[in-house]
């Protein structure tokens, strides 16, 4: 009878420590990139790609049990002296979670990236990075609610090199924002609180866990691998929080490519693999 006893009592106490380890791990796995191909009911794809701008290599396949994604893009030429605004080059996985979210967190580590600017006459530098997106709710002031990605927060972590860095070859910053989406498909966004924060660096090659997480109101924490949570708030007051139409999210490898005024063109490249990529729904 006490071993029938002590049994219940050691099964009953393996199922608290289970139940107990579900409540302290909200984190659903979205795809661990094991599939032959990628899932066509858990993905999409987009481009975007400035006029001017040329793409004419890009790699996104499932590889090795990884999501690898390469780009390599050029920029525009023959812009008007001065400064412009560099070019958007943009190779695009969307994932769709179908229901409000909170955090989002993938793995990525970057194997290769080139990144250069104009010779002489336009000073703007080029960015190269691979990127975790999330749009996470919709503002508003006066409680109209526009179609499509309008007014949707969109919230990003990106792993980059510019052109004008000073680090050494091989260091990668890693940075999150927030920013407010100004037309339908979000082609076009402005800063709605403190610029791009810097959560620290990392290695080329080297694999780093980064994440977004959400407190439901108008604060995010972004997180690169165990170091302390970065605090991002929206400083502006007087906003009205509702669910975005389409709660998802996007893994990228994208160029800002400055616009030369010659027949030099400015390049990028980003060739970088994510892997797990987790999400805690609300």
């Amino acid at each position: 009878m006490m071993r029938i006893l002590l049994g219940g009592i050691i099964l009953l106490s393996a199922c608290l420590v289970a139940i107990s380890a579900q409540a302290q791990n909200p984190w659903v796995l979205y795809d661990d990139f094991n599939s032959e191909f990628m899932d066509i009911n858990n993905w999409n794809t987009s481009q975007r790609i400035d006029a001017g701008v040329t793409i004419l290599e890009y790699v996104r396949e499932l590889h090795g049990g990884r999501f690898h994604m390469m780009s390599r893009a050029f920029g525009r030429i023959a812009e008007p002296p001065g400064n412009p605004p560099n070019a958007a080059g943009d190779i695009n996985a969307n994932f769709s979670v179908g229901e409000p979210f909170k955090s989002l967190k993938v793995s990525v580590k970057v194997n290769d990236v080139e990144v250069t600017d104009c010779l002489d006459s336009n000073t703007t530098p080029s960015y190269s990075r691979a990127r975790l997106v999330g749009f996470f709710f919709k503002i508003s002031k006066d409680g109209t609610q526009p179609e499509g990605r309008t007014d949707d927060i969109l919230v990003q972590i990106r792993i980059q090199r510019s052109s004008d860095s000073a680090d050494k070859p091989q260091l990668l910053e890693v940075l999150g924002e927030v920013v407010k989406c100004t037309d339908s498909q979000c082609l076009g966004a402005i800063g709605i609180g403190i610029p791009a924060v810097s959560l620290g660096n990392i290695m080329l090659g080297q694999w780093a866990t980064i994440e977004i997480d959400w407190n439901g109101n108008l604060q995010f924490n972004f997180m690169l691998n165990k170091e302390p949570p970065i605090v991002y708030d929206i400083l502006y007051g007087g906003w009205n929080v509702y669910q975005v139409g389409n709660p998802a999210g996007t893994l990228s490898v994208s160029h800002r490519i400055a616009s030369c005024p010659s027949d030099e063109r400015a390049v990028g490249l980003i060739d970088a693999e994510f892997d797990n990529l987790f999400v805690i729904r609300e």
